[in-house]
């Protein structure tokens, strides 16, 4: 008799093989989630930690928790961590969007690490892992004790993306500050990252610390090439998960800056940075600025960080000139809704700063921006000297002259020229002159020159648009070591926007202090409120689309527009779900009388600290299931 229940000639026992095939298969491609659990170390020391993660108790796999119990336990080895766990201390965190910095931590890891290990270091985290750090107080092992960056992350991204980190609640130095003038200028940043998106939210940097926060960069974008040329050759992700955030910190700054992104975690490298800053609560004390990115220049071949979001801080300068907001070294960015108090003798300058170093420094291989093909070939130039001669009145100045000539004008809008001093080899962009006399730009502490000499032979060049600056995005790729040009870097105006930022009590008359590179209306847009702004009222007041940006409700845009000019709709988009503050999104006009969708935020608060996942992990291949 025939069983239809099973393929006809199909025997019991081939049944019960295929049963146990079958299992052995679903068996073998859910291993890695069977794997996953949670895992406590037997106390804090290191020894104990790394137990569980390298072995021999339990080796890590991707997913795992592995938590540190409550306690004080000094570290004189750091910990290398191979993929993406979860590694969390004793506490209870802080998670909401109206808390900032930590919540309770009880696991306190004294950091006796040395000066050349990083306290908790990642290396090679691989796209679609996503490594968490929470609940823990990291302190310096003494005041004085030379140390390094204690959290270092370093990731590989794929084409598709890069792996995720989450730092949250961590604590540096509740009992002992850390500062670089202590511990170290290896140990002049708490957190060092590169080629990681995700966010660190709810940290706390105490007041009385003297470090930067973190330096990011994203020196391989998307899996391609070294020192942030990808980033450079690729579109803006403003809006995107394709950034690192930092969102509900409390971070104090003592005559340093929050975050830059100059040093690079063990594996990693430097450059291309995309960085976004929002909803922190910062208190500075003479700080060198709040949040930047380093530029094309001091460090040498790594590129310029690429773009910056700055919003919805809350920032206090309580003693001394505090600097700036958003310094913009290179790159662009969107510099808004950020609210500056100043105490006491407390002012801060601007709340967005362009500079561009080049002009009088030349880093190798780029070379100065200067304005001859010989010098600087990533740069726009002119390509020509207007005058030559020697310098008949000079002498460890900034000012030479030259009786024999009549010069015009030199410091034309957003294209001013140089002089080149032939004989020390010296450039430096023009600030003034006469029709016989010219002064120059001083030089910043690492150009190492001291001024004109009488008898320098000198040339007049120009360059218009210097590689990398601000307000100016993607563009052509080059790679290597020491890259050879086939022309400029032809970097797209990409404008640097910033409005709505209030100041109580105003002290400073700038919203955005510019390079004389840069050009008002071109590559930058302000609403030129001067820490005062004013909400838009009807469709011509107080902006009329002509220059700037506006804000406002959508019914009160202006019905006209000129190219670049940008409006913030303060009705618009749903992207803040913290049921606190308000929402927007901004326009830009890129057309007369055109007006375009062109940002809204990123979702906030940032999904991961939700628990949600930005990335999709890449599915198993070679994967085949045989029936016999």
């Amino acid at each position: 008799m025939t069983d239809h229940c099973f393929p006809q000639g199909e025997t019991s026992m081939a049944r019960i093989t295929n049963g146990i095939l079958l299992t052995l298969l679903l068996s073998a491609l859910t291993a890695p989630l069977l794997a996953q659990g949670t895992y406590t170390a037997k106390s804090c020391n290191q020894s104990d930690v790394n137990a569980v993660i390298n072995g021999p108790t339990h080796a890590a796999v991707a997913g795992d928790q592995i938590i540190i119990p409550a306690g004080t336990c000094t570290w004189t080895n750091g910990l290398s961590i191979p993929v993406g766990i979860t590694l969390t201390g004793s506490g209870t965190p802080n998670t909401r969007p109206d808390t900032f910095g930590s919540g309770s931590v009880n696991t306190v890891i004294i950091d006796d690490a040395g000066s050349g290990n990083a306290l908790i270091g990642v290396a090679g985290l691989a796209y679609g892992q996503t490594f968490i750090l929470s609940l823990l107080d990291i302190e310096p092992g003494s005041s004085s004790m030379a140390l390094t960056s204690p959290v270092q992350i370093a990731g590989k991204c794929t084409s598709n993306g890069c792996p995720n980190v989450r730092i949250d609640n961590i604590i540096f130095g509740a009992m002992t500050h850390w500062t670089e003038n202590g511990n170290s200028s290896n140990a002049d940043t708490m957190i060092r990252t590169d080629n990681v998106f995700g966010v660190l939210d709810h940290n706390t940097l105490p007041t009385g610390s003297a470090v930067v926060f973190a330096n990011m960069n994203h020196s391989a974008y998307l899996g391609v090439g070294e020192y942030g040329d990808n980033s450079w050759a690729q579109p803006d992700s403003f809006g995107g998960a394709n950034n690192l955030f930092l969102e509900n910190n409390s971070i104090y700054i003592g005559g340093v800056s929050a975050t830059d992104a100059e040093f690079a975690p063990n594996g990693g490298g430097i450059g291309g940075a995309r960085q976004v800053d929002r909803f922190n609560q910062i208190t500075s004390n003479a700080g060198f600025g709040v949040f930047g990115l380093h530029g094309l220049d001091t460090d040498g071949r790594p590129r310029s960080g690429r773009q910056l979001e700055v919003y919805g801080n809350s920032i206090t300068c309580t003693n001394s000139s505090c600097n700036i907001i958003a310094g913009y070294r290179g790159g662009t960015g969107l510099t808004f809704d950020n609210g500056i108090t100043n105490t006491g003798s407390g002012f801060f300058n601007s709340f967005a700063n362009i500079s561009v170093y080049r002009t009088v420094y030349s880093p190798s291989p780029w070379g100065y921006c200067g304005g001859l093909n010989s010098l600087d070939p990533w740069d726009k130039n002119d390509n020509t000297v207007y005058y030559s001669g020697t310098m008949s009145t000079a002498g460890g100045s900034l000012t030479m002259t030259d009786g024999s000539k009549s010069f015009p004008s030199l410091t034309p809008s957003g294209a001013p020229y140089s002089v080149f001093d032939r004989t020390q080899g010296f450039v430096s962009q023009i600030t003034s002159n006469t029709s016989t006399a010219i002064t120059i730009h001083g030089p910043i502490s690492e150009s190492g020159w001291t001024g004109f000499n009488n008898g320098d032979s000198y040339e007049i060049i120009r360059s218009t648009i210097c590689a990398d600056q601000g307000g100016r995005g993607q563009g052509n790729y080059v790679s290597g070591s020491t890259p050879t040009p086939s022309s400029s870097l032809n970097e797209a105006l990409d404008p640097i926007y910033e409005w709505n930022d209030s100041m109580s009590p105003v002290r400073m008359n700038a919203n955005m202090e510019a390079d004389a590179k840069t050009i008002a209306n071109r590559d930058w847009y302000t609403d030129g409120s001067n820490g005062n702004p004013r909400v838009q009222t009807s469709p011509t007041s107080p902006f009329n689309g002509t220059s700037g940006v506006g804000w406002g409700t959508m019914a009160n845009r202006p019905t006209t527009c000129t190219p670049y000019v940008g409006y913030w709709a303060t009705d618009q988009g749903s992207w803040n779900q913290s049921g606190l503050g308000g929402q927007g999104e901004l326009f830009v006009c890129t057309a007369t009388n055109q007006w375009t969708l062109h940002y809204t935020p990123y979702t906030y608060p940032h999904p991961l600290t939700r628990g949600i996942e930005t990335t999709t992990p890449t599915p198993p291949t070679n994967v085949e299931a045989i029936v016999k």
